[in-house]
């Protein structure tokens, strides 16, 4: 099923995310007080839910804004481009559940990663520029390292919720039309 607009989920998976829809549902406390606590960015915290999934909790408006956007690129990509981010399970406006990827923070300490040998796939510095730019991601996120994990030996993309000025104003445009701002 792809979604249930009338629930106020996005479903990615079938049944599966029953249980996973429920964590949603609860506050941040009990999110905190239940799961392990990874990190917070400037407007999402991080918590692992298990070792195979992770929810993103807006704390601010930004954060509501960047899980918006992470659900609107995964849903827009095509296959090829969609190989490059984290999967994205479950989608509400507070929050996100993907799958869980191992920081490449944690193997690589260098601020940035070279995008063009991120991946080693054929085209994979094309595809991903190509990414940044339809998309209207913010260029410095994707080539920061704390944007990047490893999720079953492939490199991929944890954070790609920020956008350009130009994506700042596409996207609320876009939000505000659909009815969504």
């Amino acid at each position: 099923m792809v979604g249930d607009q009338n629930k106020g989920f996005f479903y990615l998976m079938n049944n599966d995310t029953d249980w996973l829809s429920k964590i949603c549902t609860l506050d941040e406390k009990e999110i905190s007080e239940r799961y392990k606590y990874l990190g917070e960015g400037i407007s999402r915290k991080v918590f692992a839910i298990d070792e195979n999934y992770v929810i993103k909790i807006a704390k601010n408006r930004d954060g509501y804004y960047q899980n918006r956007i992470e659900q609107f690129v995964y849903t827009h990509v095509n296959e090829r481009q969609r190989k490059y981010l984290c999967p994205l399970i479950l989608f509400t406006p507070k929050s996100i559940i993907m799958k869980r990827a191992e920081p490449l923070s944690e193997f690589i300490k260098d601020e940035t990663i070279d995008i063009k040998t991120i991946r080693q796939e054929k085209g994979a510095c094309r595809d991903l520029n190509y990414l940044a730019k339809k998309y209207f991601l913010y260029y410095s996120d994707i080539i920061d390292t704390s944007s990047w994990g490893k999720l079953k030996e492939k490199n991929v993309l944890i954070d790609y919720g920020c956008t350009s000025e130009v994506g700042d104003l596409y996207y609320s445009m876009l939000f505000l039309l659909n009815g969504d701002g």
